[in-house]
């Protein structure tokens, strides 16, 4: 009895204090209500609707980039890379093989195997079209990152580059094609690390950074890349501009290996038929554009916001100055910046790219189901980036990167091969700006850029044309005047 009792009290009070949770939920929704259109009706100063207004007339991302020059009286930076408003591949579609040419059956073999340095003795041989973007050890990638890359690029049968940072052996010893950045930083400049590179790279500079240097504190180095550098100081400098003469350095990478592809990556500029020009001269192998969609980390939001043109605007017009000046078959061009997937991957070699670099991407695929590790206080990044010391719980699982990477890889490669057979060629090089449809009418710009081939093609039809023309003309002139002389005799 006590029992029953002692239960119809709790339910009471349970009863009563729903009922006044329900009364006093109902009383302050309709307080709030008061409240909004008191606010909504009153001054805009002196409500919530100021920041309403105000965030109307500055990004979020503008907003936060206005905090940190408050807070540091330094220049702001991106964690990685600035966001794209104008993603230039996304105005481009594909035109789908239909009677003639047919579609090829997704059995059917695709090459995609692509070689870069044409003139090189040891050419690099890709398995498909796509390298790992140059993020250099230390001043941008942790250890375990790097490694994961190089893993995932030897199993894929592509090659990764070193970035900037000096030589982590691991690196190497796993990556099956190594492409050596020849940087502005104190390091990597020996002749026996220049001797085991398949490809060397010499980084005049990039999208998101345009050529300046790079100033960070040693402090926030990892102790082996500390330890890599010549001179160490308070602050760790990479040069603003290229501090040696690049012709010297062209001939002497040449001397120490001879046999590999020798490549200058810089960004992509309104010039860049100029710097062609004078590449060309140098006698350089590959040639990389980074367009302003690039990211790297750290990087100046005044410099990667403002700076630069898109990758897909300079492939096409470095691939239409090269073949107007018959000098297309003489060096291989690399895209970087902006490709997230196989058909931006594709897009961009139907522009004109022998090959395209994956950064932002592939990253993200290597922090898949790991994330989690550093949420909620840290953002994805600290998995990849560069700290001077982390947590073990932090670290990036190893295994779980590479197998993440690979998948990705395997993924875009299958994606390549579907892209062919959906436009009905059977090698990827046939892949061209043909094949594309503008979205915009900026896009179209770009896409008469690319058709250059096709254009020089127009004009020599044209020519053979009013050739034939002017022979129709002649020839009953001269059948006439044949006659004319059959009738004299001799």
């Amino acid at each position: 009895m006590r029992v029953l009792y002692l239960a119809a009290i709790v339910a009471l009070v349970m009863g009563a204090l729903l009922l006044a949770i329900a009364l006093g939920g109902w009383f302050l929704f309709r307080w709030a209500i008061a409240r909004v259109e008191q606010g909504m009706s009153g001054s805009s100063r002196s409500s919530l609707l100021e920041l309403f207004f105000g965030l109307q007339t500055i990004r979020l991302e503008e907003l936060f980039l206005l905090l940190q020059r408050t807070a540091h009286a330094k220049p702001a930076q991106h964690p990685m890379g600035s966001p794209t408003r104008i993603h230039w591949l996304d105005e481009f579609t594909w035109d789908p093989a239909t009677l003639d040419p047919p579609a090829i059956s997704r059995r059917a073999r695709v090459h995609l195997e692509v070689s870069l340095g044409p003139r090189a003795l040891r050419p690099l041989t890709l398995a498909f079209p796509v390298v790992i973007a140059p993020m250099g050890y230390g001043i941008a990638l942790n250890r375990v990152t790097k490694v994961a890359l190089a893993q995932a690029s030897a199993l894929a049968g592509i090659a990764t580059n070193s970035g900037e940072g000096p030589f982590l052996p691991a690196e190497r010893a796993f990556a099956q094609c190594w492409i050596l950045q020849y940087g502005r930083g104190p390091w990597d400049h020996q002749d026996e690390t220049l001797r085991i590179a398949d490809m060397v790279e010499i980084q005049v500079g990039q999208g998101s950074e345009a050529g300046t240097g790079i100033e960070k504190s040693i402090k926030r180095l990892p102790s082996r890349v500390r330890q890599a550098m010549d001179h160490p100081t308070r602050k760790f400098h990479i040069h603003g501009g290229f501090p040696w003469p690049l012709p010297a350095v062209i001939q002497r990478i040449r001397r120490i290996n001879p046999e590999v592809p020798v490549g200058i990556k810089l960004p992509a500029s309104n010039h860049l038929e100029q710097d062609l020009a004078l590449m060309l001269q140098w006698g350089v192998d590959v040639i990389t554009f980074d367009g302003n969609e690039a990211a790297s980390s750290s990087s100046p939001a005044v410099i990667s916001d403002h700076f630069g043109i898109a990758t897909a605007e300079a492939i096409a017009r470095a691939h239409r100055w090269l073949v107007l000046h018959k000098r297309r078959q003489d060096v291989s061009l690399i895209a970087a910046g902006g490709a997230r997937s196989a058909s931006d991957i594709a897009t961009l070699l139907a522009l004109g790219a022998d090959t395209v670099a994956v950064g932002t991407a592939i990253l993200f695929a290597a922090t898949q189901n790991q994330v989690a590790r550093v949420l909620p206080f840290y953002g994805p990044s600290r998995l990849v980036f560069a700290e001077p010391s982390l947590p073990r719980r932090q670290e990036l699982n190893l295994d779980k990167a590479v197998e993440s990477c690979l998948n990705w890889l395997k993924a875009t490669q299958s994606e390549l091969a579907l892209i062919a057979q959906a436009l009905g060629v059977d090698r990827i090089q046939a892949v061209s700006a043909h094949h594309l449809v503008a979205r915009t009418d900026r896009a179209q710009h770009v896409l008469q850029l690319a058709q250059v081939q096709h254009e020089r093609l127009a004009e020599w039809i044209g020519h053979v044309r009013l050739m034939t023309d002017h022979y129709a003309t002649l020839i009953p002139i001269l059948t006439q005047q044949w006659a004319q002389l059959s009738r004299w005799s001799f």
